[in-house]
């Protein structure tokens, strides 16, 4: 039996067009992965009305969603059957990692080296994979307790979640792989993390459904939580303002945040109608040879002040 939160949805679903996929994803949208039925979400980025269906259903239950790489292709995570890397206009599935593998809630790219990373609940470590065969390459980290959401951290560090009881955050070298550091011990069900533009990382934790606040050197010095929060995971900054965004499972609400008193500013920006996993607000792919073209005009700048 369909609920009456799941009915509204629907309703509106069908009026937007959200059911029906979209030609083209844009940049800047809100991009929310749910558990179940496996669909991939988008939202307007500013508005948080429903823009579409990025991709879906995918088998397995969608959960951490990451996009990067030299094409800024799209990897979502899953419960069972592989992670899968996404075409980033189309949504098609491009390639499966490690079909046979456990819960691997999520696949990121390695900067670098363009490799995807992904943690295997089954395996209790991160391993690498070839973006475009799916090859296994290695075991990137071993003996990370059951590895949930994960993020390189400002200092080129991975920094894994461990849905595991009281495990907190690992900290791993980004270049050996070795484990750096365990963080926020005693948290429990870690699931996602957070780096502010000031230092400060913020950690979302099921164990007790709140957001942790940690300065740089992992000091707790807040936590908040949203509107009737029953299972928070996925958490962000928008790139549009600034706000500390979060989805909670229970409410099926992207809740936002003052970033600065972590008041509570919406409840209900975007809903979904089942359980969501995480959000991304998804950036631009730098076009090919930016930087190149930065340092060009620089240079150019640089010789004419010192013709003046």
């Amino acid at each position: 039996m369909i609920n009456v939160n799941s009915a509204r949805w629907l309703i509106a679903s069908v009026s937007l067009g959200l059911l029906a996929p979209v030609a083209t994803a844009i940049d800047g949208n809100l991009y929310v992965t749910q558990e179940a039925p496996g669909f991939v979400l988008e939202f307007n980025g500013v508005s948080g009305a429903p823009a579409g269906v990025f991709t879906g259903p995918l088998p397995g239950n969608s959960m951490a969603i990451h996009t990067g790489g030299a094409a800024g292709d799209v990897l979502v995570g899953a419960a069972f059957g592989g992670v899968r890397r996404l075409d980033r206009n189309t949504g098609a599935v491009v390639q499966t990692f490690n079909t046979g593998g456990g819960w691997q809630w999520a696949g990121v790219w390695r900067p670098g080296s363009g490799t995807v990373l992904i943690g295997d609940m089954s395996t209790n470590d991160i391993r690498e994979y070839d973006p475009d065969t799916g090859a296994y390459l290695g075991t990137f980290a071993s003996g990370v307790n059951a590895p949930a959401d994960m993020i390189f951290g400002p200092n080129g560090n991975l920094f894994v979640c461990s849905f595991a009881s009281g495990a907190g955050v690992y900290e791993i070298d980004g270049v050996t792989g070795a484990v750096v550091n365990q963080w926020g011990l005693g948290m429990g069900f870690t699931n996602d993390i957070v780096f502010m533009p000031d230092g400060r990382r913020i950690v979302a934790a099921m164990g007790d459904n709140m957001a942790h606040v940690f300065d740089s050197g992992w000091n707790q010095i807040a936590t908040f939580a949203g509107t009737g929060w029953g299972r928070i995971h996925g958490i962000t900054v928008s790139p549009h303002d600034g706000r500390i965004y979060a989805i909670d499972g229970l409410t099926t609400n992207v809740h936002s945040f003052d970033p600065v008193t972590y008041a509570e500013i919406d409840a209900n920006f975007s809903s979904t109608n089942s359980k969501p996993v995480d959000l991304e607000f998804r950036a631009a792919i730098p076009a090919p040879g930016a930087a190149a073209l930065l340092a060009c005009g620089a240079l150019v700048g640089l010789r004419r002040r010192r013709r003046a």
